[in-house]
């Protein structure tokens, strides 16, 4: 009786197993023809679709990619040109411009563009100018000039002489035939006195005295026989700067010569023989100072 009652217990299970097979087995063939069925539709509608429609989404699908595969060149330029500049700006940095071309270019672009600016022109670091002279005052100039006026009028030898008031000095001028002979560098006889009175009224001042001598064109001729008017206007500026010397006055006299340099500063509305006398002029120069500090 066991025995008989396993075997049944097995053959339902055989059974079980054979009913589970063959729903699996129709639930897998019922999805497959619903696969087939859908795919026959599919084709159906892809048929339908007008092959002109289908080209057109193709050529959008490929102008797509196209557009996004293109833009990517950019990013390689943009590098490309950044790299460029940077080379250009470093090649520039170590190259060394001459002045003058760099001005010309600034002139001309600044004409075309017309822009208006203004360069700034190089300065020295340190400064080459010196440094201020602390002058001592003299006498004033406008009671000598009042004075020295005052003389020449009661005195027929100097009332022939020139007196110049300028900013920073008194000019005595003495012309030539008063004082020298032709070619001659000491004063003539009657001469001499005058440049004494001079002197007399210079002692009583502390003013700063400079002689300058002037001569004519003409070439220089007389005992001296001196070859040019320069070394004949110094030598005569020297011995009335001694005369003076000797005469009162108790400062120190520079003494220089011009020569004719100065001719051609003479007006011409003076006839041509007041302009060689007064070309051959002695000038006293009295300066507004005494002296410098230091």
């Amino acid at each position: 009786m066991a025995g008989k009652g396993k075997r049944n217990k097995n053959a339902r299970g055989e059974a079980q197993k054979k009913a589970r097979a063959d729903k699996i087995y129709e639930e897998g063939k019922k999805n497959f023809d619903k696969e087939q069925v859908q795919k026959s539709s599919d084709k159906h509608e892809i048929a339908d679709v007008p092959k002109s429609k289908l080209f057109a989404n193709r050529r959008q699908n490929e102008q797509a990619v196209a557009v996004n595969y293109g833009s990517s060149w950019m990013v390689t330029f943009t590098d490309l040109v950044a790299l460029m500049l940077t080379f250009f700006v470093l090649l520039y940095s170590m190259s060394v411009m001459e002045e003058k071309q760099w001005r010309n270019l600034v002139d001309s672009l600044a004409s075309n563009l017309k822009i208006e600016g203004v360069i700034a022109e190089p300065k020295p670091a340190k400064s080459l100018t010196m440094e201020p002279v602390d002058f001592i005052p003299g006498e004033d100039l406008d009671y000598l000039q009042a004075l020295l006026s005052e003389k020449f009028k009661s005195d027929s030898g100097l009332s022939q002489a020139i007196l110049t008031r300028l900013d920073d000095r008194v000019v005595v001028s003495v012309p030539g035939d008063l004082l020298f002979l032709t070619g001659a560098i000491e004063p003539m006889e009657e001469a001499q006195p005058i440049l004494r009175r001079l002197g007399q009224i210079f002692q009583n001042i502390s003013n700063k005295i400079e002689i300058a001598g002037h001569a004519d064109p003409a070439v220089p001729s007389g005992e001296q026989n001196y070859q040019t008017n320069w070394p004949l206007s110094v030598a005569r500026a020297n011995y009335v700067a001694g005369l003076l010397e000797k005469s009162g006055y108790r400062g120190t006299i520079l003494s220089r010569g011009y020569g004719d340099s100065r001719y051609d500063e003479i007006t011409d509305r003076l006839s041509e023989d007041q302009r060689e006398k007064l070309a051959r002029r002695v000038d006293i120069i009295v300066h507004s100072y005494a002296g410098e500090n230091g």
